[in-house]
């Protein structure tokens, strides 16, 4: 009964679809349509670009008009395919933008996984990673560590950054995903430990981890309520 509750509390697995239907260049994305939901109790709908280096989104209306809105005027944001099968959500949190030693909170965009008593955040961000080594792509070894003729070859890829949402409201980063999450589990980790072997979960898997945060806020008591945007 407990497992099945814990399911119920996924939110977001249709992620990896949403993905593939989203015009994606660099860090911008693009969504044909999506609804706003400002910090003034209004909401607005139209075309949604995220600028996600910038932490900004722009809305094309269907007067035509263009405007554009940074986390301290947003509550949330949702997107949606061409179709409208696929919807991702986003919500504004404030947090310290990975500043460990300080005290300063400012809002920024995350894009909701799971919600629950733990939620799970996710961000993205780029790297550019080296390929030259990589027979999949040169075909060649290069003994050595050699680069192969004109020199090392880099792709712009990618990267999850995983957040929990813990019941007091804080936004912790989750920089080691399994050994944080432990951490966070304290007195039910073997009780979780138990969950994930039996389920055969994996942390590095985007609907595992869903599942194991909508778990571990399933059997914890709730300390403090938290806020979600209401969509």
């Amino acid at each position: 009964m407990m497992v099945r509750k814990a399911c119920g509390l996924l939110v977001v697995l249709v992620v990896w679809a949403a993905n593939a239907m989203a015009q994606s260049s660099g860090l911008v994305d693009e969504w044909p349509a999506g609804r706003v939901y400002l910090a003034s109790g209004d909401s607005l709908s139209g075309k949604i670009t995220y600028h996600r280096s910038e932490d900004l989104i722009r809305i094309n209306k269907p007067d035509g008009s263009v405007v554009a809105y940074s986390p301290v005027a947003v509550r949330g944001f949702e997107a949606i395919d061409n179709e409208g099968r696929y919807r991702r959500v986003f919500v504004t949190q404030r947090w310290n933008f990975g500043n460990d030693y300080s005290d300063f909170l400012a809002p920024a965009f995350f894009e909701q996984i799971v919600i629950g008593n733990y939620g799970l955040l996710k961000r993205e961000t780029m790297t550019r990673r080296d390929i030259s080594r990589d027979p999949m792509y040169r075909g060649g070894y290069y003994p050595y560590g050699g680069y192969p003729v004109g020199g090392p070859m880099y792709v712009d890829q990618r990267l999850d950054n995983f957040f929990i949402l813990l019941p007091s409201g804080k936004v912790k980063e989750l920089r080691n995903v399994k050994k944080d999450l432990e951490a966070i589990f304290g007195k039910k980790n073997n009780a979780m430990k138990e969950y994930v072997k039996q389920n055969k979960l994996k942390y590095t898997s985007l609907p595992d981890l869903a599942k194991i945060v909508s778990y571990f806020g399933a059997i914890s008591q709730p300390e403090v309520r938290t806020s979600s945007v209401d969509m």
